[in-house]
C-alpha cells in the first residue's frame, strides 16, 4: 500500500512539474513563410504557462507581456515597413526555464482574406487547359499562399485552425494553389512590388450561413429555433451521425459491387462485349436508374503512338468513375464537377485498337456524361476523337444511395473553426466568391451577405475593402427573359456590394462555361479581382480600374425610350448591337432594343403601347453579354429603376 502511494506521490509530482515547465504555443497560421500585414501593428497571440514573461522580437523591434493566469498571451508590434525576410522569436521565460519558438522567412507586406465556395477553391490543376503557359516558368518568392483544409465547430469558436504550410509560388507547387488566389496575387506584386500574402479560407459547396457568427446569425427570423438543435450544443454529434451514414454509404457501395454482373468479368480472356448495347452517350441511356454502369470504346492509333505516353480526356459525368485504358488502371474520380483528365503511362497504348472502359457510379440523380467537354485521346501533338457510340452493360441497378450530411455546411461551423481562429490578424482587404448554395432562398442573400461582413469587421477591427465577385454565366441561355436563382443571387450580390461600405462587385458574365459551373478562366476572374481590390484597398482612381455600372435612368416619354447612364470609363459594345436588354411589362419582362448613344449612355426603346420604367440587362442563367468598358470590364447583370 505505501509503494503504491509512493509512485502516485511520484507520478503526481512529475505531472506538477511538466504542468510548470515553460512552453510557447501558437495558432499554426504563425509559421515558416508566412506574411504579415504592413503599415499596421501586429498581434502575435498564444499560451503559455501562466506567470511566465513572454518576450516577441521581429525586425529589432520587440514586444513584452505576461502569460495570464488563463494561459494566454497577446503582444503587439509596431507598424513596420514592406521588407523581409525576417525571423519571428518569441521566448517565454521564468528565472532560468527558457523556452523559445522561431518562425523563420517571415515577409512583411499584404495579406489577403479569400473566402466562399469552390470556385475560390478550385487549383490551378482544374484550370491547366486555359493557363498552362501561364504558369509553367512562373516563379515569385514574394507571393505566399497559405491554405486552410476543410473543418468546421457548430458548438464554439476554435483557437486554432489546422492549415497546410505557407508557400511561395513556383511551377512546382502552383497545381494546389487556388486559381482565382493565384492570378490575383501575381497581379498585385507586379503593381505594387510588395509581398503578397494569400489566406484562403473557403469551402466548395458552402452556404453564407455557414461563415457566419452564431450571434450575428441568430438575429434572422427561424434561426432562433435552428441554432437550439442538438448539433450547437453536442461535442460529438456530427462523429456520431458520421459513423451511421458511413455504415449505411459502405453497405450501398458493398451491394452495389456484390450484385455488378459486370466487374472483374470483362477482363477474362474471351469475353463477349457482343451482348452489350450500342448507345449514344448523351441520349437517357440510363432513365433515371442509380447504380454501377459499364461503358466500353476503342479508338484505332497508328504504329507511331504505340508505347507512348498520353492524355485521355472523358468529359465529366454523373457521378463517380474509374477508367482503363487497354485493361490498364489509368484514373478516378469521386464526383460529378471535375473535368476527367488522366495520363496513360507509356506502355499502355499499342498499334491498331485501344479499349478505354469506363466504370461509372451513380448514386444519386439522373447519371449522364456532360455534353460539350472534350472526349479525346492526346498522343503528343495528335488528337483522337472518342466515338459517341458507346457500348454500354448495367452492371447493377440501384436504389439512390442513402443520403450523407454535408457536415461543412452548417450555419456557424465554418466561421467558428475557420474565420474565428484568425481573431483580429490584420489583413488588407478580402476577396468573396459565394452563392451558388444559396440559389434555395435569394431573397434575403444580400442581407446575410452585408451581415457576415460586418461581423468579420468586427472581429478584425476593421473595415477593410471587399471584393465580390459576380457569378459567371451557366447552364442555359433563354429565347425569353427569365426570372431564376442564379439571376437572383447576381442581384443580390450588386445589392450587397451597393450596401457594404467600402465595397465593390466584380463582374465574370463573360468568364463562364454553360456546362461546367467551375469556369476554368480563373486568370479573367483573377485580373478583375485584382482591379477592384487595386481601386479600394490601394487608392486607385484611374477609370482603368472602375467597372461600369448603371447609375441613373430616366424615362423620355415622347421618343418612347429609357436612357440610362453608365458611371466609370467609356463603354463599348460587342459586335455591332447590344443584346440582354428587357423592360418590365406588367408582371413579366420583355425584350427590348437598345443601343449605344456614346460612351456613358444607352439607349432602351419602350415596346408599343408600354410604359415600364424598370430595365434589367444580362438577366438570364448563361447571358451574352455586349456591353463593356473601353478596358474589357463587363457591365455586370443590373436591374434599374427609371425616373
Amino acid at each position: 500500500m505505501k509503494k503504491a502511494l509512493f509512485w502516485a506521490l511520484m507520478l503526481l509530482a512529475n505531472l506538477t512539474v511538466l504542468a510548470q515547465e515553460p512552453n510557447v504555443w501558437m495558432p499554426r497560421f504563425f509559421a515558416d513563410g508566412m506574411v504579415l500585414q504592413r503599415d499596421e501593428k501586429i498581434p502575435l497571440w498564444g499560451k503559455g504557462t501562466p506567470g511566465y514573461a513572454v518576450t516577441v522580437t521581429l525586425n529589432e523591434k520587440k514586444a513584452k507581456t505576461t502569460v495570464q493566469k488563463d494561459g494566454t498571451w497577446k503582444v503587439y508590434l509596431p507598424k513596420m515597413n514592406a521588407g523581409g525576410p525576417y525571423e519571428l522569436v518569441v521566448t517565454s521565460k521564468k528565472g532560468q526555464d527558457v523556452a523559445t519558438k522561431e518562425i523563420r522567412n517571415v515577409l512583411i507586406g499584404d495579406v489577403f482574406l479569400c473566402s466562399g465556395q469552390s470556385n475560390m477553391e478550385l487549383p490551378i490543376r482544374r484550370c491547366m487547359d486555359v493557363v498552362k503557359n501561364e504558369v509553367k516558368d512562373y516563379s515569385n518568392p514574394n507571393i505566399r499562399y497559405l491554405k486552410f483544409p476543410h473543418q468546421y465547430n457548430y458548438v464554439r469558436p476554435n483557437d486554432d485552425v489546422r492549415t497546410l504550410p505557407w508557400q511561395d509560388i513556383t511551377p512546382q507547387n502552383c497545381a494546389e494553389v487556388s486559381g482565382i488566389c493565384y492570378f490575383m496575387a501575381r497581379e498585385l506584386q507586379q503593381r505594387y512590388k510588395v509581398p503578397i500574402g494569400i489566406i484562403n479560407s473557403a469551402v466548395g459547396g458552402t452556404q453564407v450561413q455557414a461563415w457566419m457568427p452564431r450571434e450575428t446569425l441568430i438575429q434572422f427570423d427561424g434561426y432562433d429555433k435552428e441554432l437550439a438543435k442538438q448539433k450547437y450544443h453536442q461535442e460529438n454529434w456530427p462523429d456520431s451521425i458520421a459513423r451511421m451514414e458511413g455504415r449505411a454509404a459502405m453497405a450501398w457501395e458493398r451491394l452495389m459491387m456484390e450484385k455488378d454482373t459486370i466487374v472483374n468479368r470483362w477482363r477474362t480472356e474471351g469475353y463477349d462485349f457482343s451482348t452489350w448495347a450500342l448507345v449514344d452517350m448523351f441520349s437517357d441511356w440510363s432513365h433515371g436508374q442509380n447504380g454501377s454502369y459499364w461503358f466500353r470504346t476503342t479508338v484505332t492509333l497508328p504504329k507511331s503512338c504505340a508505347g507512348q505516353k498520353a492524355v485521355l480526356r472523358f468529359g465529366a459525368m454523373k457521378d463517380a468513375d474509374t477508367i482503363y485504358v487497354n485493361g490498364q488502371y489509368v484514373g478516378n474520380t469521386t464526383y460529378e464537377y471535375p473535368p476527367r483528365v488522366y495520363n496513360v503511362k507509356e506502355g499502355i497504348l499499342r498499334e491498331g485498337e485501344n479499349e478505354v472502359m469506363v466504370h461509372l457510379m451513380s448514386q444519386s440523380g439522373r447519371p449522364n456524361f456532360t455534353r460539350g467537354k472534350l472526349y479525346q485521346l492526346e498522343v503528343g501533338d495528335q488528337t483522337f476523337p472518342l466515338s459517341q457510340q458507346l457500348q454500354m452493360a448495367v452492371g447493377s441497378a440501384m436504389n439512390r444511395k442513402p443520403s450523407s450530411t454535408y457536415f461543412v455546411d452548417t450555419p456557424t461551423g465554418l466561421y467558428n473553426a475557420m474565420i474565428a481562429p484568425l481573431q483580429d490578424f490584420p489583413v488588407k482587404g478580402m476577396l468573396w466568391y459565394q452563392g451558388e448554395s444559396n440559389l434555395g432562398n435569394t431573397s434575403i442573400y444580400a442581407d446575410l451577405l452585408t451581415a457576415m461582413v460586418s461581423s468579420w469587421r468586427e472581429q478584425f477591427k476593421k473595415e477593410f475593402p471587399v471584393v465580390i465577385m459576380q457569378l459567371p454565366g451557366y447552364m442555359s441561355k433563354h429565347d425569353q427573359p427569365v426570372e431564376t436563382g442564379w439571376t437572383q443571387i447576381r442581384q443580390q450580390q450588386m445589392l450587397a456590394a451597393e450596401r457594404i461600405p467600402n465595397a465593390a462587385i466584380a463582374p465574370t458574365l463573360d468568364t463562364g462555361e454553360a456546362n461546367d459551373i467551375h469556369p476554368q478562366d480563373k486568370k479573367t476572374a483573377g485580373h478583375r479581382a485584382a482591379l477592384q481590390m487595386s481601386r479600394l484597398a490601394y487608392g486607385e482612381t484611374s477609370a482603368a480600374y472602375a467597372v461600369p455600372l448603371p447609375d441613373s435612368a430616366r424615362v423620355d416619354a415622347e421618343a418612347r425610350c429609357i436612357y440610362i447612364s453608365i458611371k466609370g470609363s467609356d463603354i463599348l459594345h460587342k459586335d455591332g448591337k447590344l443584346k440582354g436588354f428587357s423592360v418590365r411589362v406588367g408582371d413579366k419582362y420583355e425584350w427590348a432594343e437598345a443601343s449605344l448613344q456614346d460612351g456613358k449612355t444607352v439607349k432602351v426603346a419602350l415596346p408599343a403601347g408600354v410604359t415600364a420604367t424598370t430595365v434589367r440587362y444580362c438577366w438570364d442563367d448563361y447571358p451574352e453579354p455586349t456591353l463593356f468598358n473601353i478596358y474589357g470590364v463587363p457591365v455586370p447583370q443590373f436591374q434599374i429603376e427609371a425616373e
